[in-house]
């Protein structure tokens, strides 16, 4: 029969259902293999404090003696599950397999044997006596229970060697969980020795169960104040320490709390200000960040850091931490140096850059090879014909000796070479100004205007033309060769398209924009708007009855003004006898060169 006594067997029975409390409580986190140790191990201590309260409750020796064998169902498995609940934690995983298993519990089978066959040796209690006024049974212990308390406080020791030792190897974050396990474990360890020695309020009353429940307690307020087992420790100082990429830590409630070195040295800061500080205060400046950290979904994105008077490029990438149960624990945040890889994309776009200016220069090529075939099959087949024909005609005179005819064909000829050479000399020209790179300098434009005009003289006196200049010349930064080139075209094309008697005007004036707009006007029909945009266009001939030519003077113009960093351009009404001006612009004379020729 059994007679509970309130003062202990209550307390025992409380112990019992606090720890089976902590079972439930801890069983979220299972699939952690060291919660699954703790569990086994407060399973074990509620058994212990069960058979406890049971054997408080009873006046008999007899079932007092067997409920303290009982005990020892826990008794025996709390070192072993305590060792490796904190091996597993500490993350020393390769020790927690079944042959270490089986070893430890070789001394923990045999002490139960020896409790359950206690009276054929006497090895776990050589004998006891029931104190009728506590109803309390003291102890005497035999040589086993001795050597079973050296292999549990071993374990025990073992196991609190564990949690201190990974305090140099886990984050801060976890060291707080550490030392609040450390203090936990080290409670049934003085509780234990207080009954082995006798130092006990309640002799006789052993008090470990209770401080077992008291850890299981204390490690359930960690769960909830340091969230013990819902970040699992992976991220370790020493790898943190050697990763080029900087590692941000920051806990549910937006607080920092771990940081490696590679990030401290990419925003210049220090570990001891920023750590348990609110990660929205440390990146205040770069706000980019703090909304990437404060975004429900996991996200990245570029970057930049102006530093030392160099711009660095970064990857940032926000991860979401969850627990085992899919509850969000923190953030990490992961920043990646690319600086390397967004110089050589910059540099990769800019040599394709030039690659697609030089595709477009080598297609402007093909277009003018295209252009010189199209002129040499068309252009000059006339006048090859009849050079042809009119050196066999002169070799019949020669035979004939008919002088006059050998005269009439020889100037047929010449006429005919000299067509051919201008045209090649216009298609040359083209091509020249696209292709070459010349060095600028500055133009006295009166003295190449006046060279165009000695070149092209024959042709002034032909069609009788009047050219007038109108006010002073202004010099411009330019290449004079192809300038004078410019006037030839644009003072021939006057004198083509102009009036029956052709009145050309030339002049030239500052645009205010670092430019001179250089011009000559004609007094002839003018050119429709319609018809104004296709006469700087290759082998465009608008009133091919009225001159002779090729279509290609000013294509050839607007080529080299372009080169020259101007630009070309025509303005004319449309109407009869008002005729057209034909301008280029090109750079005013720069100060550097104004000071060489001074």
């Amino acid at each position: 029969m059994i007679d509970f006594i309130p003062s202990i067997s209550i307390i025992q029975l409380i112990t019992a259902f606090t720890a089976i409390g902590t079972c439930i409580l801890l069983w979220k986190y299972k699939q952690a293999i060291e919660v699954r140790f703790l569990i086994l191990l407060e399973i074990f201590v509620a058994i212990w404090a069960f058979s406890y309260a049971l054997e408080f409750g009873t006046p008999l020796l007899e079932e007092k003696v067997f409920y303290s064998q009982l005990s020892y169902l826990g008794i025996a498995f709390i070192p072993v599950s305590f060792f490796f609940f904190t091996t597993a934690f500490s993350q020393k995983f390769n020790l927690v397999n079944r042959r270490n298993i089986i070893l430890t519990l070789i001394i923990p089978l045999i002490t139960l044997i020896l409790v359950f066959t206690n009276d054929q040796h006497h090895l776990i209690w050589k004998n006891y006596t029931l104190n009728s006024s506590t109803n309390i049974l003291h102890y005497q212990h035999g040589i086993w229970f001795w050597i079973f308390d050296i292999y549990t406080f071993t374990l025990v020791a073992w196991g609190i060697f564990n949690l201190i030792s990974s305090i140099s190897t886990f984050t801060s974050f976890y060291k707080k969980q550490i030392r609040l396990l450390i203090i936990a474990s080290l409670i049934p360890v003085i509780a234990n020795l207080m009954y082995i020695f006798d130092i006990n309020p309640v002799p006789g009353f052993d008090w470990t169960t209770v401080s077992f429940v008291l850890t299981g307690l204390i490690i359930a307020f960690g769960i909830f104040r340091y969230k013990i087992f819902e970040l699992i420790p992976l991220a370790r100082e020493k790898l943190l320490d050697t990763m080029n990429e900087g590692v941000l830590v920051i806990n549910a409630n937006g607080i920092i709390e771990e940081v490696n070195p590679a990030l401290l040295k990419t925003f210049d800061l220090d570990k001891k200000t920023i750590i348990y500080t609110s990660f929205k205060t440390t990146f205040e400046r770069f706000p980019e960040i703090v909304n990437l950290i404060q975004a429900t979904e996991d996200q990245y994105t570029d970057f930049e850091l102006p530093k030392n008077d160099q711009t660095y490029y970064y990857q940032v990438r926000v991860k979401a931490l969850r627990d085992q149960l899919g509850k969000l624990s923190g953030k990490l945040l992961v920043i990646s140096d690319v600086t390397s890889i967004r110089l050589t994309k910059i540099q990769l776009k800019e040599k394709n850059k030039q690659l697609q200016e030089q595709n477009g220069r080598n297609e402007k090529l093909i277009d003018d090879l295209d252009a010189y075939a199209h002129t040499l099959a068309h252009d000059l087949k006339n006048p090859l014909s009849v050079i042809y024909s009119s050196s066999d005609i002169i070799l019949e005179a020669l035979k004939d000796g008919n002088l006059d005819i050998i005269e009439e064909f020889s100037k047929v000829i010449k006429e005919s070479s000299m067509k051919t050479i201008s045209v090649t000399n216009e298609l040359l020209k083209m091509a020249t100004a696209g292709h070459e790179d010349v060095e600028t300098e500055p133009v006295e434009m009166d003295k190449v205007y006046q060279s165009a005009v000695d070149q092209i003289s024959d042709s002034i006196e032909r069609y009788n033309a009047i050219l007038e200049v109108e006010g002073k010349w202004i010099d411009a930064q330019a290449y004079a060769p192809w300038i004078e080139e410019v006037w030839i075209n644009l003072l021939s094309n006057a004198m083509k398209y102009g009036g029956e008697t052709p009145v050309i005007k030339i002049g030239c004036e500052t645009t205010g924009r670092g430019k001179i707009k250089y011009w000559v006007k004609d007094n002839g029909d003018g050119i429709p708007k319609d018809q104004q945009q296709k006469l700087f266009k290759k082998h465009t001939r608008l009133q091919p009855n009225k001159a002779s030519g090729y279509g290609l003077g000013l294509s050839i113009v607007k080529r080299i003004i372009e080169k020259l960093g101007g630009k070309v351009g025509v303005e004319s009404t449309g109407e009869k006898g008002d005729g057209a001006l034909f301008y280029f612009n090109l750079p005013v004379v720069k100060v550097e060169s104004l000071k060489e020729v001074r």
